[in-house]
């Protein structure tokens, strides 16, 4: 079988620096069981000639070395990750910005591996940015129809940019299993509604990427600190061909103070 076949994607969320999980689907496909004595991946980029090693906990889990391969490519909540998987543990990694276009890369990353320097900006990166001003959108400015804008924003470092976009929580991602089909209700996570400040008493709705909206009603559980979808989002699964146990990402969009959409982005 051609490893150029096996591949998967992952869009990066807030907290994505930390550490990176390969696909349930895609681990079950084509690796639990064959690398057990191993711990280690290989990855590499067109960015570079270097080969960066990712130690893996737990089976899925990228964590030691996955953060430096993520400041070295400037990488940041929004972007999409597409692993192809090329032998064993070793992934030839393609990075796509939230445009889906993939992003272009000077001489930025340092042969070496020195992480001073790899933290620095990805210079083509920037100049395509250099026409736009940039702010720093939280949940509170769209619900509060409140902007400011960040003047310094350019000049920050890739880790500070990282953590900044940590604490919008614009986007989720959301795994249907077998049992939130059979049971018809699906929970959004606790970390994502905390920071959002989606209760029960909010109006949600899902939307395609045809414009079409899906209204579904939410409950709480656990003195409100679990919050689940309860109809509508089975149709919309069903609709949008969306395949049980993928990751499915979103984008929250608020419409005033209590209403807000979760926007289909793969």
């Amino acid at each position: 079988m051609r490893m150029a076949n096996k591949h998967f994607f992952q869009p990066l969320l807030p907290g994505f620096h930390t550490h990176l999980k390969i696909p349930v689907a895609f681990f079950s496909k084509h690796m639990e069981g064959r690398n057990d004595h191993k711990n280690t991946a290989k990855l590499r980029s067109e960015a570079s000639e270097m080969t960066w090693k990712v130690n893996i906990e737990d089976g899925r889990r990228l964590t030691e070395g996955w953060k430096e391969f993520a400041l070295a490519h400037d990488l940041r909540v929004g972007d999409i990750v597409i692993f192809r998987q090329e032998k064993d543990m070793s992934f030839h990694v393609t990075l796509l910005g939230p445009s889906c276009c993939e992003i272009q890369y000077g001489s930025c990353i340092d042969q070496d591996n020195n992480l001073e320097k790899i933290q620095k900006k990805n210079p083509k990166r920037e100049e395509a940015e250099s026409s736009c001003f940039v702010a720093n959108v939280t949940p509170s400015n769209l619900r509060y129809d409140r902007l400011e804008s960040d003047e310094d924003s350019n000049h920050i470092s890739s880790l500070e940019r990282i953590e900044r976009e940590d604490k919008k929580g614009g986007f989720v991602t959301l795994t249907v299993k077998p049992s939130d089909f059979k049971n018809s209700r699906l929970y959004l996570p606790m970390a994502f509604t905390k920071d959002s400040g989606i209760n029960a008493k909010t109006k949600l709705a899902l939307l395609d990427k045809n414009g079409v909206k899906w209204s579904t009603d939410l409950r709480s559980e656990c003195n409100g600190k679990r919050i689940r979808m309860i109809g509508g989002w089975k149709k919309f699964f069903k609709a949008n061909f969306l395949k049980i146990g993928e990751p499915i990402m979103f984008k929250l969009i608020w419409d005033g103070n209590t209403s807000c959409v979760l926007k289909l982005c793969s």
